[in-house]
């Protein structure tokens, strides 16, 4: 019998849904339903607004906060192409491939992306997210005071959270199963492991899910973590006072 968000409290979860698209929407309600299935009513849903979203796309996209899903802002493309500089390039070759959009911005322009992903949700009939989580987790070229400026409210990178009505950042641990090479799989499982024993029992863990992680090298991974049940949060329990 699986475990619950009622039966299992002693793990705290973060679960969110990655490159939420249009073309991923199939993968994306499959795991949604997987979720569900497992006992996991709350679930972010990282959208991805520059993407190509029609009218029936949308509409499917706002069914899914039937199923207790709240959505996040991810970037605008998450795509790009022109990568520039050492940073970069190594980020593109170790973490990001070409998806890290930040890294090739001004901080001008990292303004920009994030202000239209915003503006993207009410323009279409959404509600308006409280959190933004760059591509790859890449924030770039921008400080948190510029962040203070923006209308989000929580901001999300690699190391934790940032709250920026309250100033504060939470350092929070992370898994994420997204491995379509052997290298990949092997460092994921390296970072996993050093994030669950430094999240240990008492603390949020944030689950990273992408749409083809059930079909790779890290499948069952997956299925086993989740399969352990815990206590899903929202991204609005970890709020910070000042």
């Amino acid at each position: 019998m699986h475990k619950t968000e009622a039966d299992s409290s002693t793990r705290q979860l973060l679960l969110s849904i990655h490159d939420v698209m249009p073309d991923t929407l199939d993968d994306v309600e499959h795991i949604v339903s997987e979720l569900g299935d497992l006992g996991f009513s709350t679930m972010t849903l990282l959208v991805v607004p520059g993407s190509g979203w029609t009218a029936d796309s949308l509409q499917r996209l706002k069914a899914l906060r039937g199923n207790g899903a709240e959505f996040a802002g991810h970037g605008w493309r998450h795509v790009v192409h022109d990568i520039r500089g050492l940073r970069h390039r190594v980020h593109s070759l170790l973490i990001s491939r070409n998806v890290a959009e930040h890294l090739a911005l001004s901080p001008s322009q990292i303004r920009s992306l994030i202000q239209k992903c915003y503006d993207w949700f009410a323009a279409n009939d959404l509600p308006e997210p409280r959190l933004y989580v760059p591509p790859a987790w890449a924030m770039g070229r921008i400080d948190r005071h510029d962040l203070d400026q923006l209308p989000f409210r929580q901001y999300e990178t690699l190391a934790g959270i940032y709250d920026s009505g309250a100033a504060r950042f939470r350092r929070t641990a992370m898994v994420g199963f997204e491995a379509d090479t052997a290298f990949r799989a092997l460092s994921c499982r390296f970072w996993n492991r050093l994030n669950l024993r430094a999240a240990g029992t008492s603390k949020p863990i944030r689950v990273a899910i992408h749409p083809r992680d059930l079909h790779l090298l890290l499948a069952d991974d997956l299925h086993g973590f989740l399969e352990r049940g815990g206590q899903a949060l929202s991204y609005r329990g970890i709020e910070f006072q000042k």
